[in-house]
């Protein structure tokens, strides 16, 4: 026993090594334990799986040429592998490294481990194929002469592996720069052939006469049409520099930022506010005359913004980033920039450019950098530094005739908290791709049609949730400076904020619609909930699906924002007049003895949230449906598939006095509640036959038969979201 205790025993350290092709080669240790005062060696050798021989790694055989030897001592050595680095993309591939042939100087000899084998796992990340600009942004001075034109060079380059065809197309979009105006668009398929690293997209600048700032267009790379490479850094921007756009006017010294709500009173404020010709600069009085001898027009002063995230809670910074993006009511290129673009803790630079009275720009100089403060902000989360989405409310309301203004349409409105930087989004069809939905593009027009996206100007309703209005009636004077003021922030965006009450902190949209708009326009869905007795009315449910997004625009989020959706239903029961809507009943399985329609009447959930459903049957069969018979062990019964552990209480109002296909009203009630009772309900029924000679008399007397079976299908959830 002591002899085999102190056998050497080699084994692997490790059950898998993992690696890449480009490593040239991968060690896996040979650990040895036991009597480590001898020599001993052992053959390590390869067996290929997925991973070839030659192809893939340098073979290792079972012979005596892979014998990895312990000196005296050693107890750890490597079994080192060569692997075979090529330009051809593979998958993960895997082989074996195996121990076998154990020897020792030991009079005893050596023995191998449990763990006699290791995976070998060869990555090749660097050999995937990857398509991208070379780089992402280029700069390039505008033609000084009409009919000139200079040409920016986009190189598109293919990494990895090139044995395979890939195809992509790359097109340019406007940013402050206009196709046709400013350079001449391109949209092209770039072919890389077996081989090809590299291509160049050529893309022609224009002279347009006008004397700007700086412009710029994006240049897009869109996905491997053979899917073959990933596209990265997909995106490149062309920044168009004026050939003489430097007039020889500057500020007398750089701008500053400053809150609104101190902008009269800038002796409250950190740093000097503004830029240095503005009127409300401190030292106007010593600065005014030099920007009259410059010539400097300060209502023409061109201004755009740098914002960067807030700070990590390691304090470190993000980089400070332009903003370049306008919404359907606000600009980035104003005197003030709005709230939706900052929140607390964010960082703010604001560039401002002197323009003379000819109209000539000057040069651009830099704000310093201020942080938005987190303490003193108009509506603070209810948990500090957190964000998301606060409960709303919505209502439907019919104003009827007597409405003075509003008479017969259908009143929305929508309630939702405000908190600093929130931009809130409301619309009956889904939300997404929130660059494109904010920005001005009309593809916002044509598919929120009902929603607070649209200006007045924009509505194609009668009404909208945005008016001509640009404050709310309600309030008396300006609850904080410059909250009306139009040449500051901007008409479009008095109008959006008009629905906000900034001492409540709460935005309120209302908007009047008539059931065509609803139905044609907001996605709305007409559905009976059946037939009053007289049959001439019919009760109708509108249901009108609401999407409501927080929003918050995000330096480093996708497409510049973060959003919080969330979803909702409005319904709206009224009595229509009109014929019967539900003019086809459900029918009875058509391979039933005995045959039979059901018609829902109305769904409704009680005020304990409990669901309550009213139908009627009409027997096709000379009888009627019962309850429960004594000569039979069943009962009419309702269950229901996708809600196994619900139960119900059926009843049976009323029958006709007649055998001859009675209509009968029936209703049943959950015995509990839950949030959505969508699914399918099957409906058992419990035939009773007389025969044709017998008329109906109480007390009734049939002949009970196998259950009738109906299945309604039912849509509902509870009716209010707040």
């Amino acid at each position: 026993m002591k002899r085999s205790r102190g056998l050497p025993k080699m084994q692997f350290k490790e059950r898998v090594y993992t690696c890449s092709e480009n490593d040239a080669r991968v060690a896996a240790v040979i650990s040895r334990s036991g009597d480590v005062q001898h020599r001993s060696s052992v053959r390590c050798y390869t067996r290929q799986a997925s991973a070839q021989v030659m192809m893939d790694f340098e073979e290792r055989p079972n012979t005596d040429a892979s014998i990895v030897t312990f000196l005296p001592g050693e107890t750890e050595k490597p079994c080192v592998l060569e692997l075979v680095d090529d330009d051809v993309y593979e998958d993960v591939e895997e082989l074996r490294l195996v121990l076998g042939t154990p020897q020792s100087s030991s009079a005893f000899g050596a023995a191998v481990g449990e763990q006699n084998e290791t995976l070998i796992k060869i990555q090749d990340d660097a050999d995937k194929a990857v398509i991208k600009f070379g780089e992402t942004k280029f700069s390039v001075t505008e033609p000084s002469e009409p009919g000139e034109s200079v040409v920016v060079k986009i190189p598109v380059v293919r990494q990895g592996d090139t044995s395979k065809v890939s195809i992509v197309r790359v097109h340019t979009k406007d940013g402050s720069a206009t196709s046709g105006e400013d350079y001449h668009p391109v949209s092209e398929e770039i072919e890389f052939k077996e081989g090809e690293t590299h291509h160049i997209v050529e893309i022609e600048v224009l002279f347009d006469g006008v004397r700007e700032m700086r412009e710029a267009f994006t240049v897009h790379l869109k996905p491997d049409e053979n899917m073959v490479a990933e596209t990265q850094a997909t995106k490149a921007i062309v920044y168009i520099e004026e050939f003489n756009s430097m007039a020889d006017v500057t500020f007398p010294s750089v701008p500053h930022i400053v809150s609104l709500l101190i902008y009269d009173d800038t002796s409250k404020a950190k740093e000097d506010a503004g830029p240095a010709c503005n009127p409300k600069y401190p030292d106007y009085d010593k600065t005014g005359s030099i920007c009259a001898s410059e010539n400097i027009n300060d209502t023409l002063t061109r201004y755009r913004w740098l914002l960067s995230a807030p700070a990590g809670p390691d304090g470190v910074t993000s980089p400070m980033r332009e903003v370049d993006f306008d919404t359907f009511f606000t600009s980035s290129k104003m005197i003030t920039l709005d709230s939706i673009y900052f929140q607390p803790g964010s960082r703010v630079q604001c560039a401002a450019r002197a323009v003379n009275t000819n109209g000539n720009e000057g040069l651009e100089l830099m704000s310093p950098i201020v942080t938005i403060g987190r303490e003193e902000g108009l509506c603070q989360p209810r948990v500090p530094g957190v964000v998301g989405a606060e409960p709303f409310s919505a209502k439907l309301r019919y104003t009827g005739p007597e409405d003075p203004d509003f008479a017969n349409l259908i009143k929305l409105t929508v309630t939702m908290p405000h908190i600093d930087g929130m931009l809130p989004v409301i619309s009956t069809r889904e939300l997404s791709n929130f660059e494109l939905t904010l920005s001005p593009d009309g593809t916002r027009v044509g598919n929120h049609k009902c929603s607070n996206l649209l200006d007045y100007n924009e509505v194609k309703t009668r009404h909208g949730f945005l008016t001509k209005a640009t404050k709310n009636p309600e309030v008396i004077g300006e609850t904080y400076p410059y909250q009306y003021s139009a040449p500051v922030r901007g008409s479009s965006t008095l109008r959006f904020y008009r629905n906000l009450n900034l001492e409540a902190c709460l935005w309120e949209f209302v908007s009047y619609y008539d059931m065509s708009e609803l139905l044609a326009d907001c996605g709305g869905t007409i559905g009976t909930d059946g037939q009053v007795l007289n049959l001439v009315q019919s009760y109708v449910t509108l249901r009108v699906p609401l999407y409501v997004s927080y929003v918050f625009h995000s330096p480093v989020g996708v497409g510049g924002w973060q959003h919080f959706d969330l979803k909702s239903e409005l319904r709206l029961t009224f009595v229509y007049d009109t014929a019967i809507l539900w003019n086809h009943g459900i029918g009875s399985p058509p391979e039933a003895e005995l045959q039979g329609s059901l018609y829902p009447t109305s769904m409704r959930i009680a005020e304990d949230g409990r669901l309550a459903v009213n139908f009627k049957t009409e027997a096709q069969f000379h009888g009627l449906f019962v309850l429960s018979h004594p000569a039979s062990f069943t009962s009419s019964v309702i269950v229901s598939a996708d809600h196994p552990g619900l139960t119900f209480s059926l009843r049976l109002i009323r029958s006709e006095p007649t055998y001859n296909q009675p209509v009968q009203q029936w209703s049943f009630v959950s015995d509990f509640a839950v949030r959505d009772y969508s699914g399918t309900y099957t409906v058992k029924l419990v035939p009773c036959t007389t025969p044709p000679n017998l008329e109906y008399r109480l007390p009734v007397t049939c002949n009970p038969r196998e259950p009738v079976i109906f299945d309604l299908d039912i849509r509902f959830q509870q009716v209010h979201v707040t």
